[in-house]
């Protein structure tokens, strides 16, 4: 057996308490959080949509988990015919720990997509006076460097469900499997493989990540604070990419971005000559639509699968420096749907004023609770204000009050910092 599929099992501490596995515990514990019913009003591509038809953070991430299970489940059973001695349900708990881990992979956003962790980066950065000299290097990073991807092990780990217990308290393959990007905030420029892009956790977390790569036995630290992925890490990445690249291009068809004979010519790129029934001819544009899409999905699925197993491309060892849909055959393919919704969706006049909006909401809250939390303003306004922040630590260090301040904010949804912002003036 693989050392690092065996590694998964050695690495449970407990039986469940019921027919479920402990990894399925992950995804219902996961399911049934706050910050996950948050994501229902969490920008996903479009801020405060014109249609319900639009995806947001919630039903991304359960797109994302349908298709991680998939591929995860596709991965295991190649694996098994090329391994022998591999558990019986290696299937069945590799699909429970992908799509766990899809379910939560933005978990840890703040309101207004992308948009609103460039909004929290640049109101620290041009307010570092806000740090008072006392947090180190390392600290004013995770604020500096703000990443949701952090913020999300930081609420796996901590915020959710039991503050004084380890939070969801999720097995060590889930969170390995969530954390795309094992490395600290300072560390994450240090290197060139794809995980070191963004960064994984807090200095808050720092050792809660370290106990569970070790738990893990994640390959060898590439430096101080940053590891080596772990191999299922490939599978949730490869998910969310599959599917906001063609799930993109089906909304800007929706909201007449895209004309759909554009969309059919990318996606037959993808599918090749002969994919398309005679039936297909017969359908609504609409229903032609739901049709690529899923062909497009199964498509990149399989090449994916076909991409991990192979050994020569590093993803079963953690070592591979791109992302797995890169290393497949339809790579550029996927790339030009990529590019197209970038072009006619992500920079649309309509979506680029909304995130403005947006980053003034943030910014008018951070001016008010980040100043309320550091002692600044009046006492009875800082007062009040402080109360609002749930867990708000008064006599705590300056960064674990600032931490408080960015967990109260960044776990809003959009609507929500949206009225709290028209409160407050």
């Amino acid at each position: 057996m693989m050392d690092w599929i065996a590694q998964i099992y050695a690495s449970l501490n407990s039986s469940p308490a019921d027919d479920r596995s402990l990894f399925q515990r992950d995804a219902d514990r996961i399911v049934f959080s706050s910050a996950f019913r948050r994501l229902q009003q969490k920008t996903q591509v479009h801020p405060h949509p014109q249609t319900d038809y639009v995806r947001t953070r919630l039903t991304h991430s359960m797109e994302v988990a349908s298709v991680g299970r998939s591929l995860a489940g596709q991965v295991a059973r190649r694996l098994a015919k090329q391994s022998a001695g591999l558990p019986r349900d290696l299937a069945a708990d590799f699909g429970d720990i992908v799509a766990a881990a899809c379910l939560a992979h933005d978990i840890g956003n703040p309101p207004f997509g992308h948009a609103g962790e460039a909004a929290i980066q640049s109101w620290f950065d041009a307010n570092r006076a806000m740090f008072g000299g006392e947090l180190s290097p390392a600290q004013e990073a995770d604020f500096l460097k703000f990443e949701g991807n952090a913020q999300g092990f930081r609420i796996l780990t901590r915020l959710q469900m039991d503050r004084n217990a380890g939070g969801m308290r999720l097995t060590p393959a889930t969170l390995a499997a969530f954390s795309k990007y094992p490395c600290a905030s300072d560390a994450r420029e240090k290197g060139g493989y794809i995980g070191r892009k963004k960064h994984g956790f807090m200095q808050s977390e720092q050792a809660i990540f370290a106990a569970n790569a070790a738990a893990m036995l994640t390959p060898a630290l590439l430096e101080d604070r940053a590891w080596h992925r772990h191999p299922l890490v490939y599978l949730v990445e490869a998910a969310d990419d599959i599917c906001y690249r063609i799930i993109d291009v089906e909304d800007g068809v929706k909201l007449g971005r895209i004309r759909f004979g554009e969309a059919e010519d990318i996606c037959m790129s993808i599918l090749g000559p002969g994919a398309l029934s005679d039936r297909y001819k017969q359908r609504s544009d609409d229903e032609k639509l739901s049709t690529l899409r899923s062909m497009v999905i199964g498509s990149l699925v399989a090449a994916c699968r076909d991409a991990f197993v192979d050994p020569a491309n590093g993803f079963l060892d953690g070592s591979a420096a791109i992302s797995l849909i890169e290393a497949t055959a339809l790579s550029a393919e996927a790339e030009q749907l990529k590019d197209m919704a970038l072009e006619r969706v992500y920079r649309w006049e309509r979506t680029v004023m909304e995130e403005v909006k947006g980053i003034q909401v943030l910014n008018d809250l951070l001016d008010r609770f980040v100043t309320a939390a550091v002692g600044g303003g009046g006492a009875v306004l800082r007062q009040r204000l402080v109360s609002l922040v749930p867990h708000f630590p008064k006599d705590a260090p300056r960064y674990e009050r600032l931490l408080a301040v960015t967990d109260y904010i960044s776990g809003m949804t959009d609507r929500y910092a949206a009225e709290m912002q028209g409160r407050l003036r």
